[in-house]
């Protein structure tokens, strides 16, 4: 699914956009956001893929479409080129509490003179600054066809398998250079602005399979499971099997049995496909252990 947003007045610039469902129960969900405030070379935005897809929202239409009714919350933030410093009114027709809830709001004596004066950015945006920026690196990530810049002591941080690569006798911390050619220069990208961020812009399926395989190799635990997540909120009876190889091939116990719950739930679907029939022949070990766990429930 596709969100377009048009703009009236062409002097101003959409600098950051991010997109909620509102459930039937009035719980926010995010589904979609981008953010251009760091990129060198300014970009439009007029239009952002949702990470929602519509036989996903379809399958838990209970939820997602109350009333036969999709309700999303758009938020935008806009730039004419000056720096904003105040926000003087926000209107908006969604309930205030919907709002409180989705910015986990804690009421405070201060929270108008806090608003009047805070101004400065973020600890996350400083460091995601710093990537975009390339202030004082000294690492970098090569892929077959691209070098990125990065600094040592982030990827130690994040990642238990880049600090044994630069504090160990290992190559990687005599030539300052991990190589990462299994990935692609997008996906590597997005794993680094993650890894400064602890944030992943427009997630697809497609992305989120290379970034589980990525982040389960190098043991980043947050955006795997940022990952799994997404699957099991966009998951399909069409996407199940496939799913289900991903978790079995990576250990992953948990997301493991969250798709065999759902196989059994829509085993009337699943166990007729085509899919199905492939996984009996070339991986009879992880069917029986689904068909096992069904009669286990039974009892």
């Amino acid at each position: 699914m596709m969100f377009e947003i048009e703009l009236s007045d062409v002097d101003r610039i959409l600098w950051k956009c991010e997109l909620s469902l509102l459930d039937g129960s009035g719980n926010v969900i995010a589904c979609g956001q981008t953010d251009n405030r760091y990129d060198a070379a300014r970009k439009r935005i007029h239009t952002l893929p949702l990470s929602l897809t519509r036989d996903g929202i379809l399958n838990r239409k209970r939820e997602y479409l109350p009333d036969d009714k999709l309700s999303l919350i758009c938020e935008c933030t806009f730039s004419s080129e000056l720096k904003l410093r105040t926000i003087e009114e926000t209107l908006n027709e969604v309930p205030l509490a919907v709002m409180k809830r989705k910015r986990n709001y804690v009421r405070r004596m201060n929270d108008y003179k806090a608003s009047k004066t805070c101004t400065n950015p973020s600890v996350t945006e400083d460091m995601k600054s710093l990537y975009i920026n390339q202030y004082l690196t000294d690492v970098e990530v090569k892929t077959n066809t691209k070098s990125f810049p990065a600094h040592k002591i982030v990827l130690c941080t994040r990642s238990p398998v880049f600090k044994a690569m630069m504090t160990k006798d290992m190559k990687e911390k005599t030539t300052n250079c991990i190589c990462v050619d299994d990935l692609e220069d997008d996906i590597v990208q997005q794993l680094l602005i993650f890894l400064y961020s602890d944030n992943i812009e427009n997630l697809q399926w497609e992305n989120a399979t290379r970034l589980y395989y990525a982040a389960d190799k190098y043991q980043i635990g947050k955006l795997k499971e940022v990952c799994s997540c997404f699957f099991i909120e966009n998951l399909t009876t069409s996407k199940a099997i496939e799913l289900l190889l991903l978790a079995d091939t990576h250990s992953d116990g948990d997301l493991k049995k969250s798709l065999q719950d759902f196989i059994l739930e829509n085993e009337e679907e699943i166990f007729v496909s085509k899919e199905w029939g492939m996984l009996m022949e070339t991986n009879p070990l992880l069917v029986m252990q689904t068909m096992q766990l069904k009669y286990q429930k039974k009892d």
